[in-house]
């Protein structure tokens, strides 16, 4: 598992997300499904979104809150 951090690719951008997923294309279709579960009128999709990462914890020298 990975930790990778998840946004929107275009439109309204909300922030981002730290998600823990196997791959890439995982930690968008994470994203999106949380993000549609309380939804009714936008529906979005793995395409909707970027991702950079894989995030390596042992890149950061002290203790920090990353989400």
């Amino acid at each position: 598992m990975h930790i990778y951090e998840v946004m929107r690719s275009e439109g309204l951008h909300f922030g981002s997300h730290l998600v823990v997923a196997k791959n890439e294309e995982n930690a968008k279709r994470l994203v999106a499904d949380m993000l549609n579960e309380g939804q009714t009128a936008i529906l979005y999709k793995s395409s909707d979104f970027v991702v950079n990462g894989p995030v390596d914890p042992n890149n950061y020298p002290e203790e920090t809150v990353i989400a």
